[in-house]
């Protein structure tokens, strides 16, 4: 029961407060509590197995010896990796330790029971299954270890397997139970009850068959009971699953039928973004069919939105599942490793791409089917080497995500500040990692972490020793994972002594501003954060930007607005090439769309595109986080602006 209510509230952290589990959190005290229960259970029972068995002391040695050189390994390990100067520090390293030490501790009578158990198959195969539970935890709580030694960053997925696999093997051992353990007596229970007779025996088996059968029932009815609560149209279903796909079916009064798609992140690492953009296609949806229907147009938008994850992978299988039903232009996707990955085969099917948010310069070619309604980060690399600039700082030491957008727009601002004087060092790049972390992987996250911290703190020391920490500054490219960087950033000393500058993906974060430790960070180090500037002087676009306000959470991404305009862009394109000789030639397609972004001034303003498809004007708002007024919480607020 403490281990649900663990996993109740870790679900609370993640879909309620959408913000990164803070460790120590509520969950680990419940999950750390529950081990005292399970410690006398199993220690109680070695104690009568041992009576009844007669268990040697051998099996226990060889636990006890087994488990100490595991442990040693795993807290010299840890010691290692952690940072133990600061007190934040040292709580993380008490409560890592603490779950590999307290499952080894139950690994030592667990194995006991189980060679004492070996010659009684009925209790054996239950054993067998809860000792290999035991081990496969502590394997998930230790697989930091196999992660730092191996470098194996990308295969954190291998730790939430082996927590899958020890509910399933602790089920698979409850379900022997009560089928057949509950059934029948024990050898042991044979030898004592030589004595009694026929009929009480017999009583005996119907009440355990009786008993049997009101486990069966009790568990079937709390299974229907939790189904009722979450499935399929209780309003707690949104608090447990988020839909991967979605159909937006246009209006009846239309005599042809167009569908636009989108792929949007609506979960994963760029899912900040992805509620806000969502609700405004929804908006335009309704305001583009209304326009039609009054302009006696024949057709009619509908939608169908897919669900990214913020992954290439998955943003192509999307992708191709848009074509074969026969759609024609695409929303997004949002990021520019996903359009990387979906520009070749958007040009095979002659399909076209309007990216809300994909900036990286290298996508730029004159030519292919994407179009972006943003400038490419040529111009956020001339916003923040500006800033930067402006601040005093000559010294930048990047820290990026090593992947299209942060290796472009790193190299972008490179050369951007050496045209100011300025010197940007080599920097650290680290692994995307994307997603939200159940328990254990969490911990790993922090520990991973903390080691491309490190690293970053000695770059950070050296430059402020040679330079002056007044003219150092850190520049971090980087989506939802900002969040535990800045947790962790507060254990390494030097990082909270410079200022800290941000990228467009990092604006209006609602886990950074729920997430008072990374929140107060963010405030001490100056974080600002550059993003595409959108004309917010413009009545259409506060009257958009309001109704999307409505209804989110948090502060509407900016990049919600741009949503909004390439979907009107997309449903003008469609509208013109209707019933047209052409209406099926992708280069006639084109080339409406290039007359209708340089004709149609949007909600964000001029959308006239280049001949590479990506917008013209590069405007930018800087963006920083404040905390309210004698309270604990903060919010987003525009810092600036830079005109190009």
């Amino acid at each position: 029961m403490l281990w649900l209510s663990a996993d109740i509230v870790w679900a609370f952290y993640q879909l309620v407060l959408d913000v990164v589990p803070p460790i120590p959190s509520a969950a680990d005290y419940l999950w750390l509590s529950a081990y005292g229960f399970l410690f006398y259970y199993l220690f109680a029972t070695y104690k009568e197995c041992k009576q009844k068995f007669k268990l040697g002391k051998k099996a226990l040695i060889a636990s006890v010896i087994g488990n100490a050189i595991f442990l040693c390994y795993i807290i010299v390990l840890t010691y290692n990796l952690s940072v133990i100067t600061t007190s934040k520090g040292i709580e993380m390293f008490a409560v890592i330790v603490a779950y590999p030490i307290l499952d080894s501790t139950l690994m030592i009578p667990a194995i006991a029971i189980l060679i004492g158990f070996r010659n009684d198959p009925l209790s054996f195969t239950p054993w067998l299954c809860e000792s290999l539970g035991i081990f496969l935890v502590a394997v998930t709580d230790s697989w930091f270890a196999v992660i730092v030694l191996a470098s194996l960053v990308d295969q954190l997925w291998l730790s939430a397997l082996f927590i899958a696999a020890h509910f399933l093997v602790v089920a698979a051992g409850l379900v022997w139970y009560i089928k057949l353990l509950i059934r029948y007596p024990t050898r042991y229970e044979v030898s004592k009850r030589k004595a009694l007779t026929i009929t009480s025996s017999i009583s005996l088996t119907r009440r355990r068959i009786f008993k049997r059968k009101q486990t069966i029932v009790l568990a079937l009815t709390a299974c229907l009971v939790f189904g009722i609560l979450i499935y399929p149209s209780s309003p707690l279903t949104s608090l447990f699953t988020k839909a991967s796909s979605e159909v937006i079916k246009p209006p009846s009064d239309g005599k042809k039928i167009v569908t636009i798609g989108a792929l949007l992140p609506l979960t994963g690492v760029g899912a900040n973004a992805g509620e806000s953009e969502l609700t405004a296609l929804k908006i335009a949806y309704k305001e583009i069919n209304y326009n039609l229907s009054k302009s006696r147009s024949e057709i009619r938008i509908g939608l169908m939105i897919e669900d990214t994850r913020t992954d290439p992978a998955i943003s192509l299988e999307k992708l191709q599942d848009l074509a074969a039903k026969g759609v024609r232009i695409v929303i997004g996707p949002a990021s520019s490793a996903e359009l990387r990955e979906l520009q070749n085969y958007a040009k095979e099917k002659g399909i076209l791409l309007i990216s809300q948010s994909s900036t990286a310069p290298s996508l730029s070619v004159v030519g292919s089917n994407t179009f972006r309604i943003v400038p490419d980060d040529t111009h956020q690399a001339q916003a923040i080497s500006r800033q930067m600039w402006n601040d005093g700082v000559r010294v930048v030491v990047p820290m990026w995500r090593n992947d299209t957008y942060g290796r472009e727009l790193v190299n972008a601002v490179r050369e951007d500040f050496a045209k100011l004087g300025g010197k940007v060092l080599p920097g650290h790049g680290y692994g995307p990692r994307t997603g939200d972390f159940f328990a254990s992987l969490n911990r790993i996250n922090f520990i991973i972490w903390s080691q491309d911290l490190k690293i970053l703190n000695s770059i950070v020391s050296q430059a402020a020793g040679m330079y002056g920490a007044d003219k150092v500054g850190v520049y971090l490219v980087s989506f939802g994972e900002v969040v535990p960087i800045f947790i962790e950033a507060q254990n390494q000393p030097k990082l909270s002594m410079v200022n800290w500058y941000g990228c467009d993906s990092s604006v209006a974060s609602k886990k950074l501003v729920r997430n008072t430790e990374a929140a107060l960070f963010a405030i001490k180090t100056k974080f600002v954060n550059p993003v595409c500037c959108v004309n917010n002087m413009n009545k259409d676009f506060t009257r958009v930007n309001t109704d999307i306000q409505k209804n989110i959470t948090g502060i509407a991404s900016p990049y919600a607005a741009i949503a909004y305009d390439a979907l009107w862009v997309a449903a003008l394109t469609e509208n013109a090439t209707a019933g047209t000789t052409h209406a099926n030639d992708v280069n006639y397609l084109k080339k409406t769309l290039f007359e209708i972004t340089n004709l149609h001034r949007g909600i964000t303003g001029d959308l006239s595109l280049n001949e590479a498809g990506n917008r013209k004007h590069g405007d930018y708002d800087f963006w920083a986080i404040k905390q309210s007024n004698n309270s604990n919480s903060f919010f987003w607020t525009q810092y600036g602006i830079f005109h190009s």
